[in-house]
């Protein structure tokens, strides 16, 4: 596909079977508003060094995947070919500036100050994220999760985490709190550490390595 071409149009992806885990899960609180959230809805893409990034970690594979429909609220352009040359603008005429500058789960960890104010390193994983009483996620701290956990096979939780701070702080403006939440549930309920997987699009499965492997794409 050449870069920077637009994608279709999102479709919305049918909901998986519950996770045994998730019976006794409490109903997750709303997400804190983004910056991003009140500057309206641009059509998302990647940008900069995350998208160049990205491409050169598997856009052949895993971007493809996102040239079809897909979820609201996930990159829906790829603007970088696999050789990782950046091409095309950060927004298409006649639509805001998109906002790709996640930072990484080793920054939050060591940047404990930056957190935004609705979610502190001591807060609860399970306050945001669904997850067992009996799991190895359950009342550990958000700070905990952004070191690798025995419990977080293909470090999941740790690169959710980081997403949620740059979503919660507009550092993503196409990748939004509730987003964020989505993909960890989903991941969840359908079988959660090594066996789990999020559906961008109908019929495609991403388990724990695409999972992080996209949302590195936002990260820089």
């Amino acid at each position: 596909m050449a870069a920077g071409q637009p994608l279709t149009e999102d479709t919305d992806v049918a909901n998986q079977d519950q996770h045994d885990g998730d019976q006794h899960t409490p109903q997750l609180p709303p997400a804190a508003p983004s910056m991003a959230d009140q500057a309206g809805s641009a059509t998302p893409a990647f940008a900069g060094a995350a998208r160049r990034r990205f491409a050169t970690r598997g856009a052949a594979a895993v971007g493809a995947i996102l040239t079809v429909k897909s979820q609201p609220g996930m990159a829906c352009e790829i603007c970088t070919s696999p050789s990782g040359n950046a091409s095309g603008n950060l927004s298409r005429p006649g639509s805001q500036q998109v906002v790709c500058q996640g930072l990484s789960p080793g920054y939050w960890k060591n940047h404990t100050s930056s957190w935004h104010s609705s979610c502190a390193p001591s807060v609860r994983f399970q306050k945001r994220f669904n997850c067992s009483s009996s799991s190895g996620f359950y009342n550990k701290t958000m700070l905990t999760m952004l070191t690798h956990q025995d419990c977080d096979a293909d470090n999941v939780a740790m690169h959710i985490i980081a997403a949620y701070q740059n979503a919660l702080k507009g550092y993503t403006s196409f990748l939004k709190p509730d987003r964020v939440q989505a993909i960890w549930n989903e991941y969840w309920r359908t079988g959660g550490a090594g066996r789990g997987y999020y559906t961008p699009i109908a019929g495609k499965k991403w388990y724990g390595p695409e999972i992080v492997q996209y949302l590195r794409g936002t990260m820089s």
